[in-house]
């Protein structure tokens, strides 16, 4: 059950980000986020931004059973 809301909570935590990203579209964008989709290279900061976080996700998903596993040979 904790897996689960660690994972729906960075799903959630995912959407919420990925909605204020497509809200900076706007005219008033930065001027280097307008340069980075031009030239091609937003797709490069997203593929390095996706590859940390699902890092970041499998890391906790693993520790979550190495506790899980610590905590029934403890009982």
């Amino acid at each position: 059950m904790r897996l689960r809301s660690v994972v729906l909570c960075f799903f959630l935590l995912f959407l919420q980000i990925s909605g204020w990203a497509q809200a900076a579209t706007g005219v008033d964008a930065p001027e280097m986020a307008s340069e980075l989709r031009q030239s091609g290279k937003i797709y490069v900061v997203v593929l390095v931004m996706s590859t940390i976080l699902i890092g970041i996700l499998l890391f906790l998903i693993f520790l979550e059973r190495k506790v899980k596993k610590l905590e029934q040979k403890q009982k």
